[in-house]
């Protein structure tokens, strides 16, 4: 039910300040009725929200309204979005978007003390959208009067919103997605995709008005009006999208599951000819698209694009290792002396009869496997992340035969168990790099 709620509240908080904005930029209409509409919805929304959040706290509605961060907020934002929808004019729109920029008092990035950065363009995040989703359904009133005008002069609103809402978009997903792995393997990063795939659809419907349909006004005045309200549609899943995100932890503070069965890894540049070997790739496929190019104007230059492809192409699996659904998986927690000795328990337990006492790898049943056990003292242990570790150690090690030469252990050990006998084979290997931690990626 809370999502829902908050669905309600923030699409009319941003239809008020998208109305008023409209106003003030586009056309000079007074919209009582849809104003008033929105103003309602927004403070029914924020009431449901209210009650619904004081139920999770299990407190009275009053004192989670007065006594809590969320009931300030939402407090302070209705009282703004109303304030906003009754004063109207351009002192409305400042109010209202005040109140539309005291939603990111919710967001991910005040939680986090260090990321001012995170709030700011949350805040503009939030006002562009609000800016152009929130101005549509008076566009939408606008057409359906007659209004030509008000088509073509809202470009005012959407280019500037639309260039805010991707800068702000980007920004606060490279800061909390998590990178790759996390926007490819988190629900976070997935949420975030479906937002990403709806503001694009979006972009394509204003695209299409620009270009296609307002200049054949009056004529497509019913069809762009029709567009606009299924645009307006789009936008509001865009905003339950949004609600759900701020509902899920961030992909950098999730462990992401890798779904394919190769990863990038820069290792090759740091070797002097395999740097070669990946720069002449990169150049010959640059190449191939400049001939792609060429082709517009100069036919033959298509004849090149297959054979640049054909030798630049190979080069380039140098920039991608085998991987593992934990590949990116990190530690949960530093080791510890007691996670260590926990791990050396287990490593007698489990580990021994294979890596023997010393872990070098020639324990007494060494010589029955199908590949040598790893020499845990090496220097290569290093080479491979945590993520890898925990993935071999929970689902074992295939040999040449396609069986197992190491068994997997989830059956066995507990999660926290794996780690702590990763702790323990990282503390008696005597290469620990200076930068301690994880391991380096590995060919």
């Amino acid at each position: 039910m809370e999502p829902f709620a908050q669905l309600l509240a923030d699409a009319g908080a941003m239809t008020v300040f998208g109305t008023l904005l409209f106003r003030a930029v586009v056309a000079d209409r007074s919209m009582p009725r849809l104003t008033a509409a929105a103003a309602l919805a927004a403070m029914g929304g924020a009431a449901w929200w209210l009650v619904v959040q004081s139920e999770r706290f299990g407190g009275g509605t009053v004192a989670v309204l007065t006594g809590s961060w969320f009931g300030q907020t939402l407090a302070a934002q209705v009282l703004l979005i109303t304030l906003g929808a009754a004063v109207g004019g351009r002192v409305g729109v400042v109010a209202a978007g005040l109140g539309i920029a005291a939603g990111a008092a919710r967001g991910h990035g005040v939680a986090m003390d260090d990321a001012p950065d995170l709030v700011v363009s949350l805040v503009l995040h939030l006002l562009a959208a609000a800016a152009w989703v929130g101005s549509l359904p008076a566009l939408v009133l606008a057409l359906l009067d007659g209004e030509d005008t008000a088509a073509r002069r809202y470009g005012r609103i959407g280019g500037g919103a639309v260039a805010a809402l991707g800068l702000s978009a980007l920004w606060q997903g490279w800061s909390l997605g998590g990178g790759l792995p996390g926007l490819i393997g988190t629900p976070y990063g997935a949420m975030l995709g479906l937002k990403t795939l709806l503001f694009l659809t979006m972009i394509g419907f204003a695209l299409r008005h620009r270009h296609r349909l307002v200049p054949r006004l009056p004529d497509a005045r019913t069809v762009l009006a029709a567009s606009v309200a299924a645009e307006a549609a789009i936008g509001l899943l865009a905003v339950w999208a949004a609600v759900a995100l701020v509902a899920l932890p961030p992909g950098m503070h999730e462990q992401p599951w890798w779904p394919f069965a190769w990863r990038p890894d820069g290792f090759a540049f740091s070797d002097p000819d395999l740097r070669r070997e990946v720069v002449g790739g990169l150049l010959l496929v640059a190449l191939a698209a400049g001939l792609v190019l060429a082709g517009r104007w100069r036919r033959w230059a298509w004849l090149g694009v297959p054979v640049a492809l054909w030798l630049g192409v190979p080069q380039l699996d140098l920039l991608f290792v085998p991987a593992y659904p934990t590949s990116f998986w990190r530690e949960p927690a530093p080791a510890s002396a007691a996670s260590i000795a926990q791990g050396e328990r287990l490593y007698a337990e489990h580990c021994v009869a294979c890596h023997g006492i010393d872990k070098k790898g020639d324990g007494p049943s060494a010589g029955t496997l199908a590949i040598p056990p790893a020499d845990l003292t090496a220097a290569h242990l290093w080479d491979h992340s945590d993520g890898e570790l925990f993935w071999w150690l929970t689902a074992g090690m295939p040999g040449p035969d396609g069986k197992l030469a190491m068994p997997g252990f989830v059956a066995k050990l507990s999660e926290d168990n794996r780690w702590a006998l990763i702790d323990a084979i990282r503390a008696a290997n005597p290469y620990r790099p200076s930068s301690s931690g994880a391991g380096h990626h590995h060919h």
